[in-house]
């Protein structure tokens, strides 16, 4: 077998978690999750956090990250620098580089000091001596990562292409030359010059995991039956991030369907019109869609699905071999040790990312779901922003 050695690291964890300690970097609380429901911003958890604990500061902010990285580098976390990424919801300007003025003025009225900012590739530590003896390892450089959704992006297409995640809900991410934003996304900056752009929606996976102990069975099924006479949004609960931004968005449906079959088959294909829109809202806003989707995740296993999916976006389809956010932090890692200029998009590029299957449009069913589609948007058109 092939002999290979670590040369380098990075941390690559869920946007918005932190912690906040004392000037120590001993945490005053217990770490706060992305999806924390006490606040709906990194600082405004921050706030209900010292209130509780009752302490009068100065306090430091540590993202996942730097928290890791102190431990593993033997350094003090004041020290430890945070990523862009990471760090991105806190407010930061990609522009400049820096807090945005209301972050700072927020963190400033807590006495909470925020750990310096530095672009993803950057090195901020190096690995002690005793974990590196520990794992058997050199002391190898730590570099800044970016979060697990940039990662898992990265796992896939590298720094060119456009990245559908199937799995319990939908993660949608493309690339851009330029920082976009909308009401349902946002970007994170891959240096020097990319933008990561994209949403999560609630739908997925979830959708039809009532079918998910037989899916064979079904998807048999539902090819055999053909394209649905009916459109929904299939929703699990009240609510949708992205494309559509509503916090009262139920489940829709334009009508009953005859059976189960013709039921699952048109939640398939809500799937896929709803990450057509979804790419189409990106590249609108600037995004550059490659002409072909890769996709991760439990779902790029329904071979009926991602048939559906390449039709309807006349795109091709291409599912990853192996892929996920621990592969893309590695890619990472090596690619910011090896990056030439701090440019991570073009050492990402020379990185060859192992592909299974590829769908391409079918012409026999391309006017139907075209069809559907239009009474797609017909019937989630009240919920566009």
């Amino acid at each position: 077998e092939k002999q290979l050695s670590a040369v380098s690291l990075c941390i690559s964890a869920t946007s918005g978690t932190f912690v906040i300690t004392n000037e120590q970097g001993e945490p005053i609380a217990d770490a706060a999750m992305y999806n924390d429901g006490r606040a709906t911003s990194v600082l405004g958890r921050a706030e209900k956090i010292i209130a509780q604990a009752n302490q009068p500061g100065p306090f430091l902010l540590a993202n996942t990250p730097e928290f890791v990285i102190s431990y593993l580098s033997s350094t003090p976390l004041a020290q430890i620098a945070t990523d862009s990424s990471h760090s991105l919801k806190i407010g930061v300007d990609l522009e400049n580089i820096s807090y945005s003025p209301a972050a700072l003025s927020t963190a400033q009225a807590l006495n909470i000091k925020l750990p310096k900012l530095e672009l993803p590739g950057s090195k901020l530590a190096t690995l002690s001596k005793e974990i590196a003896d520990q794992l058997g390892l050199d002391q190898i450089p730590i570099y800044a990562g970016m979060t697990d959704g940039c990662t898992a992006q990265i796992s896939a297409a590298g720094a060119n292409g456009s990245v559908t995640s199937l799995g319990t809900t939908m993660v949608i991410k493309a690339v851009s030359i330029k920082n976009i934003s909308g009401p349902a996304f946002y970007s994170h900056l891959l240096p020097r010059d990319r933008y990561l752009a994209g949403g999560a929606s609630n739908i997925g996976g979830i959708s039809y995991k009532e079918f998910a102990s037989d899916i064979d069975n079904w998807n048999q099924k539902a090819t055999q039956f053909g394209v649905a006479n009916m459109v929904c949004y299939p929703l699990p609960a009240i609510g949708e991030r992205f494309p559509f931004l509503s916090t009262q968005m139920p489940k829709l449906e334009s009508n009953l369907a005859s059976g189960e079959v013709e039921r699952y088959r048109a939640i398939l294909e809500a799937i896929a019109f709803t990450e057509k829109y979804a790419y189409d809202l990106l590249e609108q806003a600037g995004a550059s869609i490659s002409s072909q989707i890769f996709t991760v995740g439990g779902g790029g296993k329904s071979n009926l699905l991602s048939q559906i999916r390449a039709t309807v976006m006349n795109k091709q389809v291409v599912i990853m071999a192996k892929s996920g956010s621990d592969i893309g932090a590695a890619m990472l890692a090596y690619a910011s040790h090896n990056a030439q200029d701090n440019d991570l998009a073009k050492a990402l590029s020379d990185i060859n990312i192992a592909q299974t299957n590829h769908f391409t449009p079918q012409d026999d069913e391309r006017a139907e779901l075209a069809r559907n589609y239009q009474s797609f948007l017909e019937l989630t058109a009240k919920y566009k922003g």
